[in-house]
């Protein structure tokens, strides 16, 4: 019996932190947009954030778009269900499940103006602008300025101050 409780206690911690880890990486991405400025073409209609397939990060982002506002538009949130079906956004998400369709994930983004949010080891050297990592258990971003520049989003400086690493 108390081999049977601590399994079960292990498995609603893991989905506590997961759930957690969604609501970080929610508000990580809304508040780093707080740092970025798209193009003017950009700044009408909706701030649209996008996420490849279906993940749980979807819900803590509308909740977000809810209640917020990016500067003066408001937040939209797409869920695209494969690559094919990418369509101009300001933020894309991939989950760690989709990395491995990044190659595939940078071709439909092509020249749009659009921030890749990813969170897998390792994703940032294959064309991610931010990625997620944990650090000693807490969630943490990697930068590299350079993927954000190339899209054609300007970048203050303040935001390299608040990652775990920069590229």
């Amino acid at each position: 019996m108390k081999k049977y409780f601590l399994l079960l206690l292990a498995i609603c911690s893991s989905t506590l932190l997961n759930a957690q880890i969604e609501k970080f990486q929610a508000a990580y991405i809304y508040n780093i947009c707080k740092y970025l400025e798209w193009p003017s073409e950009y700044t009408q209609g909706n701030f649209v954030i996008g996420v490849l397939s279906s993940d749980p990060i979807t819900v803590e982002l509308k909740k977000i778009a809810e209640t917020k506002k990016y500067i003066n538009q408001t937040i939209e949130i797409r869920e695209f269900k494969t690559t094919s079906n990418i369509a101009k956004c300001h933020v894309l998400f991939v989950p760690e499940k989709k990395t491995g369709d990044i190659g595939a994930v940078l071709g439909a983004i092509g020249k749009n103006n659009t921030l890749l949010v990813t969170s897998k080891k390792g994703a940032i050297e294959s064309g991610s602008a931010i990625n997620f990592v944990l650090d000693k258990s807490k969630l943490k971003f990697e930068l590299k300025k350079a993927n954000i520049i190339n899209k054609g989003i300007k970048v203050n400086s303040d935001i390299e101050k608040l990652a775990l690493k920069k590229y």
